[in-house]
Formats: structure tokens, sequence, C-alpha cells
């Protein structure tokens, strides 16, 4: 099965088992949404690191607590939220040796307090391959989470950053969560739907597209490259965390733009638009792609 194929498994059998009005947005986004006080919903997710797919074996264990971290914290970016809570699943074979355990958890504190946040609590076990869990829970104002669902005809669709090229240059051991940035474009540009980029802008555009009923025309030619890299890889090469993001038309302008790229020191670039639902979930110039983004499941 695919992984949409999966989580559509999970949203199908998992009831939320909360009361009416309490679950803002369930299965199927960056994170979770409920309901938590009269001011704030909680923002909920929960990430995985395997040795052997997501870091190799001997990469240490500092840039994998970091790593960690900071996907998750990319999630809780992408609806606009700031980070609160987290708790831990560390498994790990029976002989880890004592340094490198040691070596991360106080990476993990390290970072973690960096970003103002707390980790509670968690699990640790024996296991044949070290695999590794946070569950971070953020905060938004309440009725302000950016979902993928929001988009509409016409409106504009941009990206962060340069994509492509992370494991030729380390940086999808060493990105920087979008936290500061999503937080100013939600308010400045207040977004109709977005996300983070983890399996590349072809496989979460065609997600995003899905998500909100619509098809994302993106134009080859703007999407912005990593030094080195050509177009395929820049669009299907996975683990950019960059934020992909859909803007109507009114709200965006050249001035704002500027003050971003300026206060950030990163670039925001038109790549494309939204359009009425065709015959694809994405389009490349106008053509169904020949290529795709990282599937963690089917072929």
């Amino acid at each position: 099965m695919k992984e949409e194929e999966l989580i559509g498994l999970a949203g199908k059998y998992f009831s939320p088992g909360l009361r009416a009005g309490e679950l803002s947005q369930g299965i199927g986004d960056d994170c979770a949404v409920v309901r938590f006080d009269g001011r704030n919903d909680l923002v909920i997710t929960c990430d995985t690191l395997c040795e052997g797919t997501h870091f190799l074996k001997g990469t240490p264990s500092e840039k994998v607590a970091r790593k960690l971290l900071a996907v998750n914290l990319s999630d809780v970016a992408a609806m606009g939220g700031e980070p609160w809570l987290a708790v831990l699943s560390f498994a790990a074979p029976r002989g880890i040796p004592d340094k490198y355990a040691r070596a991360f958890f106080a990476a993990l504190g390290k970072e973690a307090e960096k970003f103002g946040l707390a980790i509670v609590g968690g699990d640790c076990v024996a296991s044949k391959t070290l695999t590794l869990t946070l569950t971070l829970l953020g905060k938004v104002r309440r009725g302000r989470a950016l979902l993928r669902s929001g988009a509409r005809e016409n409106d504009m669709v941009f990206v962060t950053g340069r994509l492509g090229g992370t494991l030729k240059s380390g940086r999808h051991l060493s990105f920087e969560p979008r936290l500061a940035e999503a937080r100013w474009l939600a308010k400045n540009f207040r977004p109709s739907a977005m996300m983070d980029l983890s399996d590349g802008l072809l496989e979460d555009g065609g997600k995003l597209a899905r998500a909100s009923s619509l098809t994302m025309d993106l134009r080859g030619g703007l999407v912005p490259r990593a030094e080195g890299c050509g177009l395929r890889e820049a669009l299907t090469g996975g683990e950019d965390f960059e934020l992909l993001l859909t803007v109507p038309a009114e709200n965006f302008s050249e001035r704002k733009r500027t003050l971003f790229q300026k206060k950030f020191g990163l670039e925001l670039s038109l790549v494309g638009a939204m359009i009425p639902r065709g015959g694809a979930d994405l389009l490349l110039d106008g053509k169904k792609p020949a290529w795709r983004g990282y599937a963690h499941f089917g072929v």
C-alpha cells in the first residue's frame, strides 16, 4: 500500500473519541488540531527516524537528535504554530554505547531548550534497529491553524528557500525549521494553505492539491534550485523541509515579499498557481510530470 492509502485506512478505523467540536483537523495533515481553550488550539504531530533510512549508521548522535527535533518542529511551523511539549520514544539495540545515548539526550535537550520546548516523558525499549520517535504538541491561536485543504482557485503558489541536494550537502541533518518564517507569513500573507516539504515538491504539492480538491500548476523555470541541482532533483529529492504555501492574490505584494526576504535572508519564490481540478493533481509546465517524489510505501 502507498503511504496515503495507509493514512486513509487509519482515518477510516481510528475514531477520534472526542466530543463534537473538539477536533478541528484529524488524520491527513502535517498536524492534528484539537480545541484546547478559549484562546488556543493544540497542534499535535509525531515523526520517526530510522537508522538506514533517515540517517546512516555512524552519524553522530548530536546530528540525529537535532534532525529528530527539527522534523517535528517543521510540522508545527507548517500549521503556523509554536512548540510547547514533547515525549520521546527511544528504541535502540541492547549494545548501544553509553556515550552515544548520553550525547543524544544531551543534544536533544539542548536543542529543545533553544526553541522553548519541554520534553516531559516517553519510553525506552530494546530494538534490533535504532528507531527514534518524537511526539510534539504545539499551540496556535484558535481557528488560525493553516491546513493543506484551504487552497482556493487562482491562489499563487510559493516555496521558501532553494530545493534539492539535501543529501549531498548534508542539509537533511542541519536544516532550520521555518518556525519564525511561518508565523510571519501567516500574519502578513494570510496563506490559504501551507505544508512543509519532506517528500519533494511534486509529491507534497500533489498532496496539498488533493486535500484542496484542485490542481497545482507548477512552472519548472520558476522552481528555486540548490547549487548544482537540476530540475528533477529539485522537484523530487525530498527532505528540503521548506514551506509550500498558497496565497490569495489580494494578500500578496512585492513589498511584503521583499520585507520577508530581508528579514530572514531567505528566498520566497512564486512557482505556480492553483487551478480548477483537472485530470491530474499536479501539472508541470502544463503536463503531468513523468517524475515523482519520495514514496515510503508502494511503487
